[in-house]
């Protein structure tokens, strides 16, 4: 048994111990707050305190750019059929900087979006590329139905939105070329541009310089 002058401080202790196990449990079970170590969002049309004076293409570089070629390729009525929308498949984007590596295909996934969502869908038909579909077709048919299988696919594309991003370092700054093309990739059979396969029916381009915070004047 316990010495009755104890008994005060052994349920102190108790109460302390559940008001501790619940506070773990709480924070367990409360996700944390969405945001980064550097504490807070950014808007994504900003620069990061951390992105500051960098080098590299970002996401203000990614919204400005899109935003402007979707803009751009929606005025164009040589292009945007509403009568017979042209069926695009998006392509990739060519990397021919100094960071071979990267992969900048998020530029004309965005494109896509903002053409889907910017009331010009009616004009223009995305459609996936041939290997997402057929994947697709043989995990749902598996083989068993020869007329759904991969091999029975014919892509309906008649253009590929690619494009080619290239840098040129000097020094510490760095400049870029984006080019967005839409390239024909067979002879049309309806209406829209029709100029043989191969040909660029519509291009732009987004540049952009950087340089080092420490050589801002």
């Amino acid at each position: 048994m316990q010495p009755p002058a104890l008994r005060p401080l052994v349920a102190a202790a108790r109460l302390a111990f559940v008001a501790l196990a619940a506070g773990l449990l709480v924070s367990c079970n409360t996700p944390p707050k969405n945001e980064g170590w550097s504490g807070s969002r950014v808007d994504p049309s900003a620069d990061g305190l951390t992105e500051i004076g960098g080098t590299d293409l970002r996401s203000k570089d990614l919204v400005a750019a899109t935003d402007s070629m979707a803009m751009d390729i929606a005025r164009r009525l040589d292009v945007v059929n509403r009568s017979a929308p042209p069926v695009i498949v998006v392509g990739q984007i060519e990397n021919r900087t100094s960071q071979p590596a990267r992969s900048y295909d998020i530029f004309l996934t965005r494109l896509r979006s903002q053409l889907n969502v910017a009331g010009t869908r009616e004009g223009l038909d995305f459609v996936r590329e041939r290997s997402f579909v057929e994947q697709q077709r043989d995990r749902e048919f598996g083989g068993r139905n020869p007329a759904q299988s991969a091999m029975a696919y014919q892509s309906r594309a008649e253009y590929m939105l690619t494009g080619t991003v290239e840098d040129m370092p000097s020094g510490e700054t760095n400049y870029y070329l984006m080019s967005f093309q839409l390239v024909q990739l067979v002879d049309r059979a309806r209406g829209g541009p029709d100029v043989g396969a191969g040909a660029i029916v519509w291009e732009n381009f987004y540049e952009v310089k950087f340089q080092p915070a420490a050589n801002f004047r």
